[in-house]
């Protein structure tokens, strides 16, 4: 973890005595690999700042918190509830939806079938897809899908898989087919679709689910057995999503099996987030055995793009598989978050301190979407010997309390639905070939909204536009198209145009 040399001198400079300082104290609060267990100073100092953090700023029910070495935990432990409507506590088996940061698994998977031989990385995906053979795509590779340097836009492929939930093999490799590339094709743009549609390239050249695929490759041999890619398949004490608007609101996940995908489809628990984190540190040994074939695991992390870009207090400028390379305080730190509504996901790795560091919460409105990545990094600069390092991050944790507390207590007003005399003539079905089929339906003579596993009550803009929150706490708007009859011929909705169905 240290470098260290014999010397014949115990005078030492007040720089090598602040330096042996800051060892003394890191090897006191995180024990070292070889013994490594939950460390009760860590626990203490963690329970102290969650206390204040809690009681300052009541807008998260529930936090699921791992610490890991090479070795193992030092601490995966929950604070708070999984739901703000009973006292289930949150613990370290409590699943929590960790969103795009499911694309370190998929990077491994993949990584992992490439290391046997039975995948190449680097062959263009229309050997596997033929299907896609003369289009864009198929002359990308993998690693360009891994490493999100594809060049392909993106059209209906994210809606459909992650939201909708309207699709079929075939409906999305049609998708793909038709992508045109970017004018800058090689350059790095985040976006989920290099990890869909390497979904595909898997489900079809192994011919099963990239779901099972990953359980097989990664989940089974990491031993993390409560990280699922399916919703059917949680325990009823999972944590359940909430979105802080005066008061913590919580909803039901708009989520189903079919939208659980390649690029932000797992729920994890803090317990099999510190496997995964002592995986990444020690190249993939967990409880002293190998269970990832070496230097696979660290392929994943190897630079495979550059980039500039800052989140929160990260300067990023490299990405690998399913990991990004950031700068924090001078240590280089491996990352990869997740965010969805009701859910953020921090999960990252700081070699050089030698842990990692997982938190997970259900809420991911604007009051409590950086408080997981503040928590790690408190417990970095732990490690890291800063000194008080308690002090900027309670200043900040009150300076948010005071922002919002002018809400604290109100929920939000009911909007008015402004809703036209003739609003039965917008009844129907909508349909854009990339993103699906949108529905129109009066009930309770109201116009009701339905796009594949989603569905929303309306309300009306003074302009006329229609309203929509197809996501929970995310409105949206609609405009709908008429000709010069006064017949209502589509709606544009997201800058698409849908076109109404004949005989609708």
């Amino acid at each position: 973890m240290f470098n260290t040399r014999k010397t014949n001198s115990l005078d030492f400079s007040p720089f090598k005595k602040t330096l042996l300082a800051s060892i003394l104290s890191f090897l006191f609060l995180f024990p070292s690999p070889a013994n490594a267990k939950p460390d009760h100073e860590l626990e203490t100092k963690l329970e102290t700042f969650m206390a204040y953090l809690m009681e300052t700023l009541d807008v998260v029910p529930g936090y699921s918190i791992a610490v890991a070495t090479t070795e193992g935990p030092l601490l995966a432990k929950g604070y708070g509830t999984t739901s703000a409507s009973d006292d289930q506590p949150m613990d370290a088996d409590t699943q929590v939806y960790i969103a795009s940061s499911t694309k370190s698994l998929t990077g491994l998977a993949v990584a992992s079938l490439a290391n046997k031989g039975l995948i190449d990385l680097d062959t263009p995906i229309e050997e596997y897809l033929p299907d896609l053979a003369g289009a864009p795509a198929g002359g990308v590779t993998l690693r360009q899908l891994l490493s999100h340097t594809h060049g392909l836009q993106e059209g209906g492929l994210t809606w459909r898989t992650a939201f909708s939930g309207q699709h079929t093999p075939e409906i999305l490799l049609e998708i793909v087919k038709n992508m045109p590339l970017s004018e800058n094709p090689n350059d790095f743009s985040y976006t989920n679709t290099g990890y869909v549609i390497a979904s595909l390239v898997l489900e079809h050249h192994f011919d099963k689910s990239w779901k099972t695929i990953v359980e097989e490759e990664v989940l089974k041999p990491a031993g993390m057995t409560l990280t699922t890619a399916y919703v059917s398949a949680l325990g009823d004490d999972y944590a359940r999503p909430h979105s802080w608007y005066g008061i913590k609101n919580p909803f039901t996940f708009p989520k189903k099996d079919n939208t659980m995908h390649a690029a932000g489809g797992h729920f994890s628990t803090a317990s099999d987030m510190a496997r995964w984190l002592q995986a990444q540190l020690s190249d993939g040994i967990i409880d002293g055995k190998q269970v990832f074939a070496p230097g696979v695991v660290a392929s994943t992390q190897r630079p495979q793009t550059s980039l500039e870009a800052e989140f929160y207090t990260y300067k990023r400028h490299h990405y690998g598989f399913g990991w990004y390379q950031a700068d924090y305080n001078g240590h280089l730190m491996y990352h990869h978050f997740g965010s969805f509504s009701g859910y953020r996901a921090h999960v990252s790795f700081i070699p050089e301190l030698g842990i990692g560091v997982a938190v997970l919460i259900n809420d991911a409105s604007q009051p409590g979407f950086y408080l997981p990545d503040m928590i790690a990094n408190y417990i970095y600069d732990l490690a890291a010997g800063v000194e008080n390092p308690e002090a900027p991050y309670r200043e900040e944790i009150a300076k948010i309390a005071g922002m919002i507390q002018p809400m604290v207590g109100k929920s939000l007003p009911e909007r008015p639905r402004n809703a036209p005399d003739d609003e039965a003539r917008y009844a129907g079905s909508y349909y854009n070939e990339d993103f699906g089929t949108i529905s129109f339906l009066m009930v309770d003579r109201e116009l009701v909204v339905t796009f594949g596993n989603l569905s929303s009550k309306t309300t009306y803009k003074e302009n006329g536009s229609i309203r929509m929150e197809l996501t929970p706490y995310n409105g949206t708007l609609g405009e709908f198209v008429e000709d010069q009859n006064g017949v209502i011929t589509g709606i544009q909705y997201r800058g698409t145009l849908y076109a109404r169905e004949r005989g609708e």
